[in-house]
């Protein structure tokens, strides 16, 4: 079963909570105070506006990835069943090749570590924590297939509804 992050921006409030959510996971702390004001977490996500909407920068875990591919060390790697793109930080030698391929702008070179830094769905658990910090359901995780269909359902129902209008 292939899951992945979708963002719904029109959910989306640009509360931050799932920016907030990783940082603490990556950092492993339970409350925000914890976090110590001199180590700022690398962001494996990031909130902005594009073209005036709310969007949300995050690895799309590609079937075909492109950063797996330009991996020198082979610290990317597809999962098993193609589920992501996981990455092994203890081989990762900071080249950065991988950022300069990501069509998603997903990787992050960290300074302190001297190597690169994603996403990686937080797999140790069944719901990553920015999914379950969302408040608006802008953020969901779920299954590629079953998304995908229910948004195709919902498009068709605002269709026949524009149709019934006119």
């Amino acid at each position: 079963m292939r899951r992945k992050i979708f963002f719904r921006p029109e959910r989306c409030m640009l509360c931050q909570s799932c920016v907030l959510a990783c940082e603490m996971e990556s950092l492993r702390v339970s409350n925000p105070r914890e976090i110590p004001h001199d180590k700022a977490p690398l962001q494996r996500m990031r909130l902005t506006f594009f073209q005036g909407t709310p969007w949300v920068w995050k690895c799309e875990q590609c079937v075909s990835a492109p950063c797996v591919e330009a991996c020198v060390t082979g610290s990317l790697v597809q999962t098993e069943g193609g589920a992501g793109v996981f990455h092994q930080r203890e081989s990762c030698v900071g080249c950065g090749s991988c950022i300069l391929v990501c069509p998603y702008d997903a990787l992050r070179y960290d300074e302190k570590e001297e190597r690169v830094s994603k996403c990686n769905l937080c797999p140790e658990r069944e719901i990553p924590p920015c999914v379950e910090a969302c408040q608006t359901e802008a953020l969901v995780f779920q299954e590629i297939t079953s998304f995908v269909q229910a948004k195709r359902k919902r498009m068709i129902s605002m269709m026949g509804e524009s149709h019934e209008a006119t």
